[in-house]
This record gives C-alpha cells, sequence and structure tokens, in this order.
C-alpha cells in the first residue's frame, strides 16, 4: 500500500470520502423531511386559521342577521300597534333566511314572584307529576330564596339579591331535571310579574291573559319574546323586549331626542335549537 503525501493511507481517504458523501445525503434527506414537515404544519394551520375564520364570520354573520330581524319585527309590531301572533315568519337579511317567531312574554311561569306552591302548580301544569314538579319547585326558591312576601299571583315581590336574572341561571340550580329546564325555557319567565294562565293561552295567544290589551291591541308594559333562528347556521337567539310606547313628539322636537318604543330586557340569548316536548 502506497503511503499519501500526508501519510495516510490512501483507501482510508476513500473511505473518508465515502462517508463525507453519505453524511451529506443524510443531512439532505434529514433537511428535506423537516422541511416537508414544516410546510405541512405550515398548510395545515393556514387550513385550520382560514376554516376558524369561516366560522367566527359565519357566526358573526348569523348574530347580525337575527338582529337586524328582530329589530325589524319589533319595529313592525310598534307601528302596527298589534299585539304580535305566535306563529313562525321568515325574513331575508344579507340574502339569508332567518326565521322567527314572535310571541308574549307575559303569562308565562314567573320564575321569580311565584311561590313555592304556585310554582310547583304551574310545574305540574306542563305535564309533570306531582312528586316531580314538588321537587322542581323546591330546587327552585331554594336558589332564588323561599316564598317572597306577597307572591300570591297580584302582589308580586321579588328579592333582587337572590333573584333569577335570566333563563340561562336555571342551568346553575342544582339537581334541576333536565327535561323540567327546557319546558320552563320555553315556558318559564324572569321578567314579567303574573299568575300563570296556562301553556294553552300563550298557544292561543288569548291576549285578555297574556298582557295584550282588547282585541290584541299593544298597550304599554306589554312584554315581547322574539326567537330568531339563522337558517344558515342553525343559530337560535331570544331577544325580550318591553314596550314603553311610541312617542307622540315628531323627532328631535325641541331638540329632544325620542325615545324607542322598545326597552331591551334580554337581547340575542343563545337558545335552545332542538325542540322541546313537555311531557
Amino acid at each position: 500500500m502506497r503511503p499519501n503525501p500526508d501519510g495516510a493511507p490512501a483507501q482510508n481517504r476513500a473511505d473518508h470520502r465515502r462517508g463525507q458523501g453519505g453524511y451529506a445525503l443524510l443531512l439532505t434527506l434529514f433537511l428535506l423531511a423537516v422541511g416537508t414537515a414544516v410546510g405541512y404544519l405550515v398548510v395545515g394551520n393556514g387550513l385550520s386559521a382560514r376554516k376558524l375564520t369561516r366560522a367566527a364570520s359565519q357566526a358573526a354573520g348569523a348574530s347580525q342577521r337575527a338582529a337586524l330581524a328582530t329589530w325589524q319585527v319589533l319595529d313592525g309590531t310598534a307601528a302596527s300597534g298589534k299585539a304580535p301572533v305566535a306563529k313562525s315568519g321568515q325574513l331575508t337579511v344579507d340574502g339569508q333566511t332567518v326565521s322567527l317567531i314572535a310571541m308574549s312574554e307575559t303569562g308565562r311561569i314567573d320564575l321569580n314572584g311565584l311561590s313555592r306552591r304556585a310554582l310547583a302548580e304551574a310545574i305540574q301544569s306542563l305535564g309533570f307529576p306531582e312528586r316531580r314538579a314538588a321537587q322542581a319547585a323546591d330546587q327552585i326558591a331554594q336558589w332564588r330564596g323561599m316564598d317572597p312576601p306577597g307572591a300570591d299571583g297580584t302582589n308580586l315581590a321579588m328579592n333582587g339579591r337572590t333573584a333569577l336574572w335570566s333563563l340561562e341561571d336555571l342551568d346553575a340550580i342544582a339537581g334541576l331535571e333536565p327535561e323540567v329546564r327546557a319546558c320552563l325555557f320555553l315556558w318559564g319567565t324572569v321578567h314579567a310579574r303574573g299568575p300563570f294562565g296556562g301553556k294553552e293561552a300563550l298557544t292561543r295567544q288569548d291576549f285578555a291573559t297574556t298582557g295584550f290589551g282588547s282585541n290584541g291591541g299593544l298597550i304599554v308594559g306589554t312584554m315581547v319574546r322574539v326567537v330568531a333562528t339563522d337558517v344558515l347556521t342553525g343559530k337560535r337567539f331570544r331577544t325580550i323586549a318591553l314596550f314603553r310606547g311610541v312617542s307622540r313628539r315628531l323627532p328631535g322636537e325641541n331638540g329632544r331626542p325620542v325615545p324607542p318604543p322598545w326597552m331591551i330586557l334580554e337581547w340575542l340569548k343563545p337558545a335552545p335549537t332542538g325542540g322541546v316536548n313537555c311531557p
């Protein structure tokens, strides 16, 4: 074996060159693999970001469409001076369909003002057995405070510290049956004071018992519930408004703004999309 100029055998130098080539190949393959993985990751994140952005845009669009449709219903109701009819309707907003139901808020089960006994009777009238109705009334009463003074259906009082401020508070009541909760989301109220006239009165829109004027006239103090469903996304929203009358003054008279005819009590609360079947 002939020595090379630097004293290393020629075979060792060839092996060294092959080793360098092998390392270079491995390094190249490794960098390609890393680059491919990073590329997949970047592309994946880009697709995910676009999907999230699109979903957020649709959700925001659903809220905007529901808000516009709700205001159209409320303003139309105020302009007509007639109580809304509890049946489904549709409006087209930004090229998309929004389904709407407008109905009375007054006449529902008063979750804050009814006595524990009256609350149990109201829940039982929804179709629940007496035992289950009494248990649900006890759980709600323990949450909001026991029978408030004057809770006889005519002179109702409410403790602001323990009251239910929204129907969503029902989710926080421990032990409340899901079926009872679902029915109270539909037939209960935390705003309107008064005895429960039965769900048949609300279904028929019996205006004499649901807070409207004679012959379905819209009167000051009427509470209206508007449920708007965005057909594109399936999102459903609940709005509750109090009618405070239409001003007879011209807009801007005496430099004072004319107050809107509606006071919003709940605005675009997310509502369950599934049907509620009370027993």
